[in-house]
């Protein structure tokens, strides 16, 4: 027979857990939200393939950003080494 003691202590620890779920819920509710209203998506899975897609264009930018920079280094080069 389980004594009063150990009762107690699994109670507050089954009471601590509850909020411990309870706050997660919530937590993955207002992320949930958050996916809807700023990235119009409704499941994680569309989060997934929308971040592949937002870093793959954010890839691309970077790659042509780097390739006009080095046209406009090379264009300009020699006007900057004679000043």
């Amino acid at each position: 027979m389980i004594d009063l003691q150990r009762y107690l202590d699994l109670k507050a620890k089954a009471e601590r857990l509850r909020r411990e779920t309870d706050r997660a819920v919530g937590a993955e509710d207002q992320l949930k939200r958050r996916l809807i209203e700023e990235f119009d998506c409704d499941s994680v899975k569309k989060a997934k393939i929308l971040l592949e897609n937002l870093e793959q264009e954010l890839s691309e930018a970077e790659a042509e950003y780097e390739k006009e920079v080095d046209k406009f280094e090379a264009a300009w080069s020699k006007q900057w080494e004679g000043s």
